[in-house]
């Protein structure tokens, strides 16, 4: 839980641009001063010095893998599992990431028994979505497609026969997996883009019928729940849950994924 990286090589990593909100020292005076609050056991400080370092404009994984477990030691779940998520959207091959969110879900399954019956589990379709990245996808969709055409030109060259039919057999199949990777490219940036997510980051959040604290509240809902912003009315968003049931929050109670 308690890893940290050198605050020179993140940042080098990260190439923030300056910010306006960049903290005394620059954002690697203020990494290295929330490692050593956290390593003190001094956790609002270290979450305070690490969100010094985001407001500054640094994005890394480590970062948020290091706020998120300053977070999580400060009993805050909500904020913790919203920072696991954003290290795993910018690097999903973190498995310590991935078994530090696992923990933290599960504390917070532990501690909240009344939650919604199925608003805990995504559509299938964003979580076979999940492991990707947009990066990776593209990467591996334009291998193919140039590996596509190569074996085009190439069958095209080739005589006639066995060796031909072959290569027409391998461009059939490089041609399809060509065609499902750009289908899975298409919707990992459909769930980036068009698909605003988030995190609720209050222990426990009153979901209201309309878009106003005079309104009726519908149900309550648990810091660390995933949910989908649908519509924006000034500081009130409305929220959908997985298993349909939607309802109005303040902007101000989700983190954005």
């Amino acid at each position: 839980m308690s890893r940290l990286l050198c605050a020179l090589a993140l940042l080098a990593a990260a190439a923030a641009p300056a910010s306006a909100d960049a903290p005394e020292g620059g954002p690697d005076t203020a990494f290295e001063r929330a490692n050593q609050a956290y390593l003190h056991g001094d956790f609002k400080g270290a979450i305070d010095a690490y969100e010094q370092v985001v407001a500054a404009g640094v994005v890394h994984e480590d970062l948020h893998y290091n706020l998120a477990n300053a977070y999580f030691r400060a009993d805050r779940l909500g904020p913790a599992i919203l920072h696991y998520e954003r290290a795993l959207l910018l690097d999903p091959s973190q498995e310590d990431t991935e078994a530090n969110l696992k923990l933290a879900r599960d504390t917070a399954a532990a501690r909240w028994q009344d939650r919604l019956q199925g608003a805990e589990k995504d559509p299938l379709w964003m979580r076979a979505l999940a492991p990707f990245t947009l990066g990776g996808l593209t990467l591996i969709f334009l291998g193919l497609y140039c590996g596509l055409f190569l074996l085009a030109l190439v069958v095209y060259l080739v005589r006639p026969g066995f060796v031909r039919t072959a290569l027409g057999v391998l461009l059939v199949f490089v041609g399809l997996g060509t065609l499902f990777a750009g289908s899975l490219l298409g919707g990992r940036w459909w769930l980036a883009n068009r698909v605003e997510q988030g995190i609720v980051l209050p222990d426990e959040l009153a979901v209201k019928e309309g878009s106003g604290a005079d309104y009726q509240t519908s149900f309550l809902i648990h810091g660390g729940l995933r949910l989908r912003v649908t519509v924006r009315e000034g500081e009130w968003i409305r929220v959908r849950l997985a298993n349909g049931l939607e309802g109005w929050v303040r902007d101000r109670d989700v983190g954005r994924l």
